[in-house]
């Protein structure tokens, strides 16, 4: 497994958030965006999800059976925040991403 960077594209404007490595969490990469206090993280009660600087779960992948890989799995995520809902794309930017 490499650790590689990954990014989020939000569908409705194509609006692009970038996630570098930043360290292990829960023994699994963890991602910081490059503008923002919120990581990529994993966590044992929820898998894969974009957490904020308190640690509050606000995304995660649309498909339940992706959450428990061994590194964020690409394709869609929902986010939520304040009401409001967006879909996203995760991709990896470069390294082997592909295990399961």
């Amino acid at each position: 497994m490499s650790i590689v960077s990954i990014e989020f594209v939000r569908r409705l404007d194509g609006l692009v958030y970038r996630f570098d490595p930043d360290g292990v969490f829960h023994g699994r990469p963890s991602y910081r965006r490059q503008d923002l206090d919120l990581w990529c993280r994993w966590l044992p009660e929820r898998g894969w999800c974009v957490v904020d600087a308190e640690g509050v779960p606000n995304s995660g992948p649309l498909l339940g059976e992706d959450r428990h890989r061994a590194l964020p799995p690409a394709g869609p995520w929902r986010s939520w925040k304040a009401g409001r809902s967006y879909l996203y794309d995760l991709r990896h930017l470069g390294g082997e991403a592909t295990s399961a």
